[in-house]
């Protein structure tokens, strides 16, 4: 009997249990920790550039579309910014008509706008019926800024939108 009870003993202490420790955890989740913060800083810098890059097309494809509007119309249209949004504003009959939706830059991308127009201080660009810019302002830009990154959409007096490289 006694050797029946020594040998379960014995049997007991060499069966193995199954999982991890928490040695074993708290080793593993560290270095998960130390790869995601080197790793981190490059993904959302790398997120930021696309953000930027987005908005900086929605931002052309707007002014792009106010000419549009004012080529398809006949009739004088507005590309105006206000703080970080932009909107279309097109003439019909003599009264001002929003077209589409006011976009909201920073709440979308993260991205604040400011612009920089001949003269300055302008924060409304119009176009008349050929597409040309008309007014006191001669050339229309806008500034698209994340963090300490920022890129420049431009439309010239003849109604020219550039992108980049402005």
């Amino acid at each position: 009997m006694c050797t029946r009870f020594g040998d379960a003993a014995v049997e007991q202490s060499t069966r193995r249990r199954s999982g991890f420790t928490i040695l074993e955890l708290l080793v593993v989740f560290t270095v998960a920790a130390v790869l995601i913060a080197i790793t981190g800083k490059g993904i959302s810098s790398a997120f930021a550039g696309n953000s930027r890059s987005s908005a900086v097309r929605v931002a052309s494809t707007t002014l792009f579309q106010a000419r549009a509007v004012a080529i398809q119309r006949s009739r004088q249209s507005w590309l105006v910014r206000s703080g970080n949004t932009i909107k279309i504003l097109a003439d019909s009959l003599g009264t001002k008509v929003q077209l589409g939706q006011t976009v909201d830059l920073n709440q979308r991308f993260g991205v604040t706008l400011s612009s920089i127009s001949t003269p300055p201080l302008r924060d409304t660009v119009s176009f008349d019926s050929r597409g040309l810019i008309t007014g006191t302002t001669t050339a229309y830009s806008i500034v698209i800024t994340r963090g300490l990154n920022s890129d420049t959409v431009c439309v010239s007096g003849l109604g020219n939108t550039r992108g980049r490289g402005c």
